[in-house]
C-alpha cells in the first residue's frame, strides 16, 4: 500500500515520509506507513498527493490512514513557521 507514494526522508529524524498537499494547498509531511489511529486519508489527484482528513466516526477501524508527521516528529517545533504579530 505505502509503496504506491513517492518516499522521502525527514530532515531531522530521517522517518520515512510523504510530502502531499492539504486541502488548503499547504504542503504537508505525511508519515509513510499508515498507523492505527491515522485521521489523513492519501489519494493522487493531479499528479499530486492530496492529504484529508477523515472524521474520527469514519476512521474507526481503517487501516489505511495515515499521521501527520508533525504529530511524530521527535523535532517538529524547530520546522513550524513563527506567526507574524498582528
Amino acid at each position: 500500500m505505502a509503496a504506491d507514494y513517492p518516499r522521502a526522508e525527514c530532515d531531522s529524524c530521517q522517518a520515512g515520509v510523504i510530502w502531499t498537499v492539504t486541502t488548503n494547498a499547504v504542503a504537508m509531511p505525511v508519515d509513510y506507513e499508515p498507523a492505527a489511529g491515522g485521521n489523513l486519508r492519501l489519494e493522487w489527484r493531479n499528479g499530486k498527493v492530496l492529504s484529508s482528513v477523515v472524521k474520527p466516526s469514519l476512521a474507526y477501524g481503517r487501516t489505511d490512514l495515515r499521521t501527520s508527521h508533525f504529530a511524530t516528529c521527535p523535532q517538529a517545533a524547530q520546522h513550524r513557521k513563527r506567526r507574524r504579530a498582528s
